[in-house]
């Protein structure tokens, strides 16, 4: 298979964000019945980096270790459900693409606080989080940082489709409010994966370069809509956001999607230098809903 061909079912495209999302839903389940679940609980939030023990190094899912090698567990722990033989569905888990070299992520210090860095050599995978409950707030917020940028990153250029970090916010919708193509095509992707994928998912991105505040569908499908969420960044400096992501949807799919906002049903965190052969690391704060 292509580099090209692998990027279409793979990292750009909502055939990876299904990928890794079945990692994170019950078996049987898929994110109709996941976004239905209420109340209090884990899952409401992401777990957060800070609250972990730094020196862990989170194993692709699909690794030794997660497979329940003790072995190579022990060389290399992870918090519970993070390449370990734990499946505690509220942690992150590590999902790569197929056919393209994955990432290497661990918890580091980063003046007194854990945060979780990822090394990139033309490589790309995520991290990803389940949300089982509705979430009470429309604001997200995070930091992020990167070490060095893919030189060569566009936005909206398929050969080009590598940033140094990465949020993603996924979202199911009941087939009612779904096209007759879509039904389809999500269907399609489904049977592949073996678990319901998301129908739309929100991109936000750290850029090296000028400021676009255009939302920009993926180069590899139109249900995946990118935004730089911070432009004309700088190596080695943190950055602070926070988006309205009820009013992301909408810019993104209000008019493809009539009517309510969905509550997200997944986030993710990544980074991507497959596409140019880029070398790079990049660090992830806490995420937080309010």
């Amino acid at each position: 298979m292509s580099r090209e061909r692998r990027r279409v079912v793979g990292w750009g495209g909502s055939l990876l964000i299904g990928g890794v999302c079945a990692s994170v839903m019950q078996p049987g389940q898929g994110f109709a019945q996941a976004s239905a679940v209420t109340g209090a609980g884990p899952g409401i939030q992401p777990p957060r980096f800070s609250e972990q023990t730094a020196g862990r190094v989170i194993l692709p899912s699909d690794e030794p270790a997660a497979a329940g090698h003790a072995a190579s567990a022990s060389r290399s722990p992870g918090p519970p459900g993070v390449g370990t033989v734990s499946d505690e569905r509220d942690e992150w888990r590590h999902r790569r693409v197929r056919g393209v070299a994955a990432n290497r992520y661990r918890l580091i210090n980063d003046q007194d606080t854990v945060v979780l860095g990822v090394d990139v050599a033309a490589s790309a995978s995520a991290l990803i989080a389940r949300l089982r409950a509705p979430l009470r707030g429309r604001l997200m917020r995070w930091r992020w940082r990167a070490e060095g940028f893919p030189p060569l990153a566009a936005v909206g250029q398929r050969e080009r489709d590598d940033f140094a970090a990465r949020v993603y916010l996924m979202f199911d919708l009941p087939d009612d409010r779904l096209s007759l193509a879509d039904r389809v095509v999500l269907g399609g992707a489904s049977l592949l994966q073996g678990e319901r994928v998301p129908a739309a998912t929100l991109v936000y991105l750290l850029h090296a370069g000028p400021a676009d505040e255009r939302l920009v569908p993926s180069p590899f499908t139109d249900r995946v809509v990118m935004r730089v969420a911070r432009a004309q960044a700088v190596a080695g400096q943190w950055y602070e956001e926070e988006r309205d992501w009820q009013h992301d949807f909408q810019r993104a799919f209000g008019s493809r999607y009539p009517g309510p906002t969905p509550t997200p049903v997944a986030v993710a965190v990544g980074s991507d230098g497959d596409q140019t052969g880029a070398v790079f690391s990049a660090r992830f704060g806490d995420l937080v809903f309010s």
